[in-house]
């Protein structure tokens, strides 16, 4: 009896240690799994999708004999504007045959459930946006190390405009620790062939051009201000001049719908939120005003009164205005709107509730409404220090996104349009604060 006991305790003895054993390697799996920085099935899926949308939408590359250089020699940062969503598969493409990674804003998991899919498959960088993401940095690090060339987008959202937006002068300070070689990527025409704003893609043609910025010595050697400097130079790019410049015509459908997003304000009577679009017109609901929106690039007014000839110079007084209006003591927008948060697979977003969207000089802030129905989770209220959020990720009039407590929202608004104005307001207010300009609350 005492033998048959002492065997089944050494059986179990051996049983638990080969249940360990077992779950020591599905864990080290695991951990090697969220270790790897490269899938092949996906690096090939990916270039075989960027090179239908190089078909479709007429794409080119212009790649420099030292960047061609640099991509035998090995990995490399590369520091790239960004004009659409569709930017992926213009700078991708010149690393054919390369390992290649680029950054990705958490919120595009969340946009729809197969980029969450394939994000996470091909092992793309996530970053939280306008927050200091240490995890992110790290993983550039670690993907540069490992030989994976990676590419960011210091402007951190797609623009709005067509410009190059103002960039943190934190991507210097990682460009000198990274100690990497720097490339320059600049793309043209992928803002007018699906613009942030617009319902629908047109045709007409992009160029990517690839360039070395700067040699690894360089990265150590040079300033942080001058590295800044390089960037900046580097990156400027305004896709309305570009088409101007060219001559391209760009043609599709609908052509000015969603314009009325970006330039909500009226340029004649100056109402906000009024103007609104159909096919290739803009016009004014207050007013009468109406203009075309033509396949050139060009703004022309059908009656005798006058506006800005492109959305640049429309979207320049728009930004005007509202910097004068940030200046203003007791300036504050208030906005209803309806709080989206993740759902539980952290694929897509979720209604959370209702509440008001509130923004003054030191705090853009969230306040649920307790007259609505809303979900057990959703948080009473989400509060960001203007300080900290230069500006904010926003689909041009219908919402902006935030974290809070290192999760994100998209906030989205139901009475105006008004998320342009938000993102203009804090772009203003950062503006001010680092020309030292002072503004009474």
């Amino acid at each position: 009896m005492e033998k048959k006991t002492n065997s089944a305790a050494g059986r179990g003895g051996e049983n638990r240690e080969g249940a360990a054993r077992v779950g020591n390697a599905r864990a080290e799996r695991a951990k090697k799994k969220a270790q790897k920085v490269f899938s092949l099935p996906h690096y090939i899926l990916l270039m075989a999708v960027c090179g239908v949308l190089r078909l479709r939408f007429g794409a080119k590359s212009r790649l420099s004999d030292a960047f061609r250089e640099q991509k035998k020699k090995g990995a490399m940062l590369v520091l790239s504007n960004h004009v659409s969503a569709f930017d992926f598969a213009w700078f991708s493409t010149p690393f054919l045959g390369k390992k290649v990674s680029f950054v990705v804003a958490e919120t595009m998991k969340y946009s729809q459930p197969v980029f969450a899919g394939l994000i996470e498959g091909y092992r793309a960088i996530v970053k939280k946006q306008f927050y200091a993401d240490y995890t992110c940095i790290k993983n550039i690090k670690r993907y540069l190390d490992a030989g994976v060339s990676v590419i960011l987008c210091p402007e951190g959202k797609v623009s709005a405009d067509g410009r190059t937006a103002a960039m943190s002068p934190s991507v210097a300070k990682l460009v000198k620790w990274l100690g990497y070689p720097v490339a320059s990527c600049v793309i043209s025409g992928a803002g007018l062939t699906r613009p942030k704003w617009a319902h629908t893609s047109r045709s007409g043609g992009v160029l990517c051009e690839m360039d070395m910025m700067m040699t690894a010595e360089e990265t150590k050697s040079l300033s942080a201000g001058e590295i800044m400097e390089r960037i900046e130079k580097s990156l400027a790019h305004n896709e309305h001049a570009f088409q101007q410049e060219t001559g391209r015509i760009y043609r599709g459908r609908a052509y000015a719908e969603g314009l009325e997003n970006v330039l909500y304000r009226c340029p004649v009577c100056g109402e906000e939120f009024a103007m609104t679009t159909a096919d290739g017109a803009i016009m004014c609901t207050k007013c009468g005003f109406e203009a075309a929106y033509s396949r050139t690039g060009k703004i022309v007014p059908t009656g005798g009164v006058g506006c800005p000839d492109r959305i640049d110079k429309w979207y320049d007084l728009i930004r005007a205005s509202v910097r004068r209006e940030v200046a203003q003591p007791g300036f504050g927008l208030s906005e209803e709107v309806r709080l989206m948060a993740v759902n539980a697979k952290g694929n897509g977003y979720r209604a959370a509730g209702k509440g008001t969207l509130s923004l003054d000089g030191e705090t853009l802030k969230f306040v649920l409404s307790a007259d609505e129905e809303h979900a057990d989770d959703a948080p009473a209220e989400l509060s960001v220090p203007v300080k900290n959020l230069p500006t904010v990720a926003t689909l041009p009039g219908v919402s902006l996104d935030i974290s809070g407590d290192g999760t994100a929202y998209r906030l989205v608004f139901t009475e105006r349009r008004a998320s342009t104005k938000y993102a203009l307001a804090l772009e203003a207010m950062a503006e001010l604060a680092e020309e030292g300009g002072e503004r009474k609350a």
